[in-house]
């Protein structure tokens, strides 16, 4: 997957620490529940015999439940944001937009799914630094395995996760390897994603332009915010055992009245998995950090040229710098973990071409057409990849899996 938004960064780190408490007994997690990351429980006094057994059928029924009215939200506020929203911004209709994806031809089609696929392999750099052991192509198949079902579906980052670590499980990876390379490529995406707004502000400014649209500005501030947070934490937690343990021990104190209103018990204090997790991170990034860095800004790098391309297809000849700005606020918009891909929230960009003086169809059919090969893409070639995985799995296992499994 091509990083976790801020909204599940709770439910991935307890994800990651679930694999590393499971034990080699692992059930296939593609099509299945994503029950099998769930934290082993803490050591404690034996359960009372007498005590009534948890209602596993209730408890996953009550999962369904929660599943099908988050999609019913997520779909129809996708549906809103892009029926009605994003015609009103634009001052368009969906009838023109369609007339303007109507004239892109095979060729131009073609040559963008190639620049995807190119972004995607530059991706495998970053999960193949963050796992010791994979290759290339494998890494790929599991990126668009977990990134279909992630798109496919609003909140669906958690899936596609589990999906994607049940690819790796399937190689003969170990859980500890796993939850670490989750963490770590969720940690560099965060950092990496929430700059592109300060490289926005800083060419913008450097081009000549003195006075930003509101929309830049407030984009910039979230984006100090999310940056200044995530380096914050990443850097205490790094820097000793000491400021980790002071770090845990903090956020467990700002948890702890969530978890007593959610009427849940910690299954490990965030203490122990902040220690734990800067030992880890640390022996996989000191050797992998350039590695890890090309890969995301790869990605980014290669999907800004897209987006400048779709941008040019139909006529807007806007400064690079203006591109990039733009560019840096939609994927800006990725982080908000509404409608699936997010999908309706990131073609909002549109709004901001508008204020460089792009015209309103031409910006609705470029965003529409940058999500298709941003998002909407990925879910059939997610699903083709799962075939590809069926088919050779264990051609790409690892050559010892005893000794890869923690």
């Amino acid at each position: 997957m091509k990083g976790v938004k801020p909204g599940e960064e709770l439910g991935v780190t307890l994800m990651c620490e679930g694999l590393v408490a499971r034990d080699d007994e692992a059930v296939d997690m593609i099509g299945g529940s994503v029950d099998v990351l769930e934290p082993a429980p803490r050591p404690g006094p034996p359960r009372d015999a007498t005590a009534p057994a948890a209602d596993a059928p209730t408890a996953r029924w009550r999962r369904t439940l929660r599943a099908v009215l988050q999609g019913i939200v997520g779909f129809g506020a996708a549906g809103m944001l892009l029926g009605w929203v994003l015609p009103w911004l634009t001052r368009t209709s969906w009838g023109q937009i369609v007339d303007q994806l109507a004239m892109i031809g095979w060729a131009r089609a073609v040559g963008l799914l190639v620049l995807m696929l190119i972004a995607l392999w530059f991706y495998t750099f970053t999960l193949t630094g963050s796992l010791p052991g994979l290759r290339h192509f494998p890494a790929l198949i599991a990126n668009l395995i977990g990134s279909g079902v992630s798109d496919a579906m609003p909140g669906g980052g958690a899936v596609g996760l589990a999906a994607q670590c049940g690819v790796f499980r399937s190689w003969g990876f170990g859980h500890r390897d796993i939850g670490t390379s989750v963490i770590v490529t969720t940690i560099w995406n965060m950092l990496i994603r929430a700059l592109l707004p300060f490289v926005a502000i800083v060419w913008l400014l450097m081009d000549g332009s003195r006075t930003l649209p509101d929309l830049m500005i407030w984009g910039g501030w979230f984006a100090a915010a999310v940056t200044a947070l995530f380096a914050g934490l990443a850097v205490a937690i790094l820097v000793n055992d000491r400021s980790a343990r002071t770090v845990g021990r903090l956020l467990d104190r700002l948890s702890a009245p969530l978890l007593r209103l959610a009427k849940r018990a910690p299954e490990q204090s965030i203490e122990q998995v902040a220690v734990d997790v800067r030992g880890r991170t640390i022996e996989v990034i000191r050797p992998n950090w350039l590695r890890l860095t090309v890969g995301v800004t790869g990605l980014l790098g290669v999907y800004f040229v897209i987006f400048w391309l779709c941008m040019r297809q139909f006529g807007i000849d806007l400064p690079l710098a203006q591109v990039f700005a733009c560019y840096a606020l939609s994927r800006m918009l990725t982080m908000v973990p509404l409608t699936p891909g997010g999908i309706g929230v990131t073609e909002l960009a549109s709004g901001l071409m508008i204020a460089f003086g792009a015209d309103g169809v031409a910006a609705a059919a470029a965003v529409v057409l940058f999500a298709v090969y941003s998002h909407l893409l990925e879910i059939p070639l997610g699903m083709i990849m799962g075939g590809v995985w069926w088919a050779t799995r264990e051609r790409f296992a690892l050559p010892d899996t005893s000794a890869a499994v923690a």
